[in-house]
């Protein structure tokens, strides 16, 4: 990497990094760093680094500036930094930015989580993660797109750091999460994610009487800041919790594998995707529920069965996919899933999940 925003600015113009020490300097780089690979009008920058009060000889100061920029930059030539009418453009090639490394990392670990892969997910993640060494642009004074872009960069590390959260969930790590989990809900209470992964953490660590008392906690912080209740995701959580205790959310399996044996380090997961706009069906989905979420007094191969039928074209393979997906937390040793294409011209595709 050759720049780093996710803390204080910086530039490794040879073997070390070194800051940016002059406050305009560093409001004229990160501007030309979000904009990296465009060219960035005078007058846009000129706004970034002086607001609506800019100096009358600011086009010239803006040259002189650039000129510093590149002597710190071991750029004397302008190959990077470069002279472009109406301004200028900073060439910024793949791997150079950490917020772009950090972007990718982060979404190849989602990418591997949806594939079932929780170990490589939640060690990909950690890589992204370990980018970060403070606030994004953290020394850069805040314009309003500099505001904007550190808002949306913290908003998409939280997201990260949730995300590999999830994965060392499914890796059978709960009781070693809470901690962290309590850390960042006190830090950031808002956050419902954050509350549904520590909810999941206690009842999978067996800690039941904690994980109601959480909710009972993100609640009262829900409503002392914004007046409503949470959101349907984390109540459906709660009421999972009531209904069907720590049993409900039992610790993935990968833990430990079959009958005490070694884990499995790569559970079978193919369920099709979900459909992120399903709506409706809560009565047959309550049922599906009540019917194939796991009980505490059945025997390891008691796993119950389900048969959805219906005429051709009512969805029943989306209300069944729906449903899988609600569910695999409770089936950590994987899931299957088998088409079963019938033989004639008037009978419907069916699924097995």
């Amino acid at each position: 990497m050759r720049y780093r925003i996710l803390g204080p600015l910086e530039v490794r113009p040879g073997p070390d990094w070194q800051p940016v020490r002059a406050a305009k300097n560093r409001a004229l780089l990160a501007a030309l760093l979000l904009y990296s690979g465009q060219i960035v009008s005078a007058d846009r920058l000129i706004a970034e680094m002086w607001g609506d009060d800019p100096p009358e000889s600011a086009a010239k100061a803006i040259s002189v500036h650039v000129f510093r920029l590149r002597q710190l930059l071991a750029d004397p030539d302008g190959e990077q930094l470069t002279t472009r009418a109406p301004g200028y453009l900073l060439r910024c090639r793949p791997g150079e930015l950490d917020a772009r490394v950090f972007e990718a990392r982060a979404a190849a670990g989602r990418r591997l989580l949806a594939a079932g892969r929780a170990a490589e997910a939640a060690a990909e993640l950690a890589r992204a993660l370990r980018l970060w060494r403070g606030p994004a642009l953290a020394d850069v004074p805040r314009s309003a797109q500099i505001g904007t872009e550190a808002d949306r960069l913290e908003e998409a590390r939280l997201a990260a750091l949730e995300l590999r959260i999830e994965a060392d969930l499914r890796c059978g790590r709960p009781g070693e999460l809470v901690p962290e989990l309590r850390k960042l809900t006190a830090e950031y209470p808002l956050r419902e994610g954050a509350w549904g992964l520590l909810l999941r953490a206690l009842a999978a660590a067996g800690r039941h009487a904690e994980a109601v008392a959480a909710y009972g906690q993100a609640r009262a912080a829900i409503a002392d800041e914004l007046g409503t209740e949470p959101g349907p995701a984390l109540r459906e959580l709660f009421q999972l919790l009531l209904t069907g205790g720590e049993a409900a959310f039992p610790a993935p399996a990968t833990a430990a594998g079959p009958a005490g044996g070694p884990p499995d380090p790569d559970p079978p997961a193919q369920l099709p995707a979900d459909m992120p706009d399903f709506t409706g069906r809560s009565g047959p989905l309550d049922r599906l529920r009540r019917l194939l979420r796991p009980q505490q007094d059945q025997a390891p191969a008691a796993l119950p069965v389900v048969v959805v039928s219906g005429a051709p074209g009512l969805g029943k393979t989306a209300l069944a996919v729906h449903a899988a997906h609600a569910l695999r937390a409770g089936f950590p040793g994987g899931q299957l899933y088998v088409s079963l294409r019938g033989g004639g011209d008037r009978l419907d595709r069916k699924s097995v999940v």
